[in-house]
């Protein structure tokens, strides 16, 4: 490596040695601000919530590279804030998911080779684990926008040209509450959820499949009962949380009256009584794959890596999907396994960091220079 590729692997250390928790980025935002104004970047800006936005060049056609300062908690994890290369990986909870990444987009300016007739506009936003608005939606609501836009979550620097829509919705099923001495005069929320948990699960193997994207699923990621907090109550109420995951061909309103539907069917089943409530819709996102966008992201990434990335898709969701909602065409490059993401053994090879960085400066000279 040479001096610069140096300073950009520490940098990464750096933003992986602070931790970040959603809510919690100010300080990675501090650093992350500070490293841009240093490596030439224009209207460097942090916000109150914490998102990092700076800029190279003026001109047009603008090209969006986006990643979240924030990871999910430790969970249990060695020395989860070491930063340390072990093996020739950068080890610790935020390293994969995305702070490498983070600093392989950043140190691109580092790396052009060519001055820009376009712009270049970095940002960096916070509470991406817990899907919150804070984050892109909030940039994109103050009318930032661009051409193009990258993601830089982890796609084992192949190009990614999207993923799965999400769905949460909670699913209510009532009861009628008495003192926990005496059930029999009640009707626990619990016991009458457990049909409609039963139906939820048989739902989830009768679901469509995508050719790039995968398949849907639908499971439940949670089950929460009132009233709680210990008092000896048998519970007037029991909630379900849904995740659905959609393909193309499907809508987010379809999925919600497919759940409506199943969840009536088996309330008139059991003579019970249930709700269904929308909770959250994170959109599908698919770039077409002949999409010049595509085409030059493809072409960064064998320039930096000497392979043909392939063309797939993510497991998970991005914030870039927001941007392709908002009608910037958007694609992925990252370095690391994304099965690494959220685990206790996340990591990121060193070699891949760098290259990362090099590809988003190749797409940056292919589309603005």
């Amino acid at each position: 490596m040479n001096a610069l590729e140096r300073d950009l692997v520490a940098f990464a250390q750096r933003l992986a040695a602070t931790p970040s928790l959603p809510g919690e980025e100010r300080k990675v935002a501090e650093l992350l601000a500070t490293m841009l104004v240093h490596l030439g970047y224009r209207d460097v800006a942090v916000d109150p919530m914490s998102n990092v936005v700076g800029y190279l060049g003026e001109g047009s056609p603008r090209l969006m590279f986006n990643g979240h300062l924030d990871h999910v908690p430790p969970a249990g994890m060695d020395d989860p804030y070491g930063a340390q290369i072990v093996d020739g990986d950068l080890r610790g909870r935020g390293t994969l998911d995305m702070k490498a990444n983070v600093a392989a987009g950043a140190f691109a300016a580092a790396f052009l080779g060519a001055p820009l007739h376009g712009t270049y506009i970095f940002t960096a936003d916070v509470r991406e684990e817990i899907d919150g608005p804070e984050g892109i939606q909030a940039l994109l609501a103050q009318g930032l926008r661009a051409d193009y836009g990258v993601s830089g979550e982890a796609t084992s620097l192949d190009v990614a040209l999207g993923h799965r829509g999400k769905l949460q919705l909670d699913v209510t099923v009532a009861g009628r509450s008495s003192h926990a001495a005496t059930p029999a005069e009640g009707e626990n929320a619990v016991f009458r959820a457990l049909p409609f948990l039963a139906a939820l699960e048989r739902a989830g193997e009768r679901l469509p499949s995508d050719p790039l994207l995968g398949a849907a699923t639908l499971t439940v990621t949670g089950i929460a009962s009132a009233p709680s907090g210990g008092v000896a109550v048998v519970p007037s109420t029991c909630t379900i949380r849904v995740d659905r995951r959609y393909v193309r061909g499907e809508t987010p309103d379809s999925c919600r009256v497919d759940v409506k539907e199943l969840v009536d069917r088996v309330a008139a089943d059991h003579g019970a009584t249930a709700t269904v409530e929308l909770v959250n819709v994170y959109p599908l996102m698919a770039t077409e794959p002949d999409h010049p966008l595509v085409r030059a992201a493809s072409a960064a990434v064998e320039d930096a890596t000497s392979r043909v990335p392939a063309l797939k898709a993510w497991r998970f969701g991005v914030n870039a999907t927001f941007m392709n909602a908002a009608g910037i065409p958007s694609v992925g490059i990252g370095a690391g396994d994304e099965r690494l993401a959220h685990t206790p053994a996340e990591r990121v090879p060193v070699c891949e960091i760098v290259q990362a960085s090099h590809a988003y400066a190749l797409l940056i000279e292919s589309l603005c220079a």
